[in-house]
């Protein structure tokens, strides 16, 4: 009796909200007329996603570049971003050569079913599951590879050097996407995350923020600085460079593992300024002391510039680089369609401890306040070329490490651009001689 009682005020909650907007009703009324009239028949799935897709251009057209309007072949690349696991084997691939053929590049990640496998750095994948990769686009190539966990995928491939088509049969599992980074790998494929030059100074790269991400740098801090460590890092520089951002709740954990308690990290305002959340530092992280230095450019946004925002107003760090995104602005991740489908909408404007939006509206121009600005003399502007060879460099570092060149690095040299080989990573130097001078003068 008492679900029926709810299904009764739900039914009638509808009702009146659809009779407040006549507008519900008229968009039901076009698609019924467009159903039966329309001279070409059209699926009720196509009608529904071009709908959707409308209404988001309308947002878009005042300005909300974020939203968003996901479909259910884009779902699981997108949540993947979030949840940083998916199904697969644990490989990275790229196009490479001419004509362009799908390689694997850099060694298979440890604890995968590629790693435990014959499978390499350089291979060439020519099939997947008896199906041709040459003329595949990448969203299939990605759909092909990835997969419930537990069920078999074939890989077709040929050895680098090699003339022989072997098929490998893995199993996928549950491969977790990392989002904090060091500057070189070790030999067992771990990051090492305190800095050759200077074993004083920490670095980690925050390449995303997504629901592992607090848990992986605290992890990463812990094994630089924690309790047991013999020879713990004084000081630590953080990189968000190229980072588009993620979850709101990852940049304020992040935060937090800075700041004594009581501190406001980032405050939300819904439609009409109103205040939604205002988030404060518990002083729980542990990290309180150590000097830190963040490095930013054009492409750190939203989640990576409240991080950065936050530590540069209580002044526990100072901020290098180029003068960020812009992107001042939360996101809802929406399920539709029962789940099949999702609806990225921005909700609300974010807000950095001095009050200020760092959001870059349309028409705003350089002179405008927007963005997470350098501290005076440390900014490091670079040019677009100078920008292509620093990321080019920085995949490459990546990927192959400082291993001797061989026939899959001249190939990314040729598809990339090899860096100078006099390339100096203009801000990460910056904040290292910055750390090395405070920690001198301690």
């Amino acid at each position: 009796m008492l679900l029926l009682i709810i299904a009764a005020l739900v039914s009638y909650a509808c009702f009146v909200r659809a009779e407040q907007n006549p507008y519900a009703r008229y968009v039901a009324g076009g698609y019924s007329v467009i159903d039966r009239w329309a001279l070409h028949e059209t699926s009720n799935q196509d009608l529904f996603e071009g709908a959707m897709r409308g209404m988001v251009e309308v947002l878009q057209k005042q300005g909300d570049e974020h939203s968003l309007f996901i479909d259910e072949e884009q779902r699981d690349l997108f949540r993947v971003e979030l949840t940083q696991e998916f199904g697969g084997v644990g490989v990275r691939i790229r196009r490479l050569g001419d004509p362009p053929q799908l390689t694997i590049v850099g060694p298979p990640e440890p604890g995968t079913p590629a790693f435990s496998a014959d499978i390499r750095s350089g291979d060439r994948i020519i099939a997947l599951d008896s199906k041709p990769t040459a003329e595949m686009e990448m969203l299939e190539v990605l759909q092909l590879m990835r997969g419930k966990a537990g069920q078999p995928v074939v890989l077709s491939i040929i050895h680098q050097g090699e003339d022989t088509l072997e098929e490998i049969t893995l199993v996928r599992a549950i491969i977790t996407v990392e989002s904090i980074r060091g500057d070189l790998r070790e030999e067992d494929g771990s990051w090492l995350f305190r800095l050759d030059a200077d074993p004083r100074i920490g670095y980690l790269r925050i390449t995303s923020f997504g629901d592992k991400t607090e848990a992986e740098l605290t992890r990463a801090l812990a094994s630089l600085c924690g309790p047991t460590v013999k020879n713990p890092v004084e000081a630590i520089i953080l990189d968000v460079r190229d980072n588009y951002g993620g979850a709101l709740d990852a940049a304020v954990g992040i935060s937090d593992l800075f700041l004594r308690a009581g501190l406001p990290i980032v405050t939300t305002r819904g439609r009409g300024q109103v205040t939604r959340d205002r988030f404060v530092s518990t002083g729980s992280g542990g990290y309180v002391d150590r000097p830190l230095a963040i490095l930013v450019n054009h492409d750190s946004a939203s989640a990576a510039e409240i991080l950065a925002a936050c530590l540069q107003d209580y002044r526990r760090a100072v901020v290098i680089g180029q003068r960020s995104y812009g992107k001042g602005t939360v996101q809802r991740l929406m399920p539709i369609e029962s789940g099949r489908s999702l609806l990225k909408l921005t909700s609300a404007t974010y807000w950095r401890p001095n009050g200020r939006n760092i959001h870059r509206m349309k028409g705003d121009t350089d002179q405008d306040l927007w963005g997470v600005s350098p501290n005076e003399g440390f900014e490091v502007v670079l040019d677009d070329e100078q920008y292509l060879q620093w990321r080019n460099y920085r995949r490459r570092r990546d990927l192959l490490g400082n291993g001797d060149p061989g026939p899959l690095s001249e190939q990314i040299d040729k598809e990339d651009g090899k860096p100078p080989e006099s390339f100096t990573d203009q801000a990460f130097q910056q904040a290292i001689r910055h750390l090395q001078a405070t920690l001198d003068a301690r």
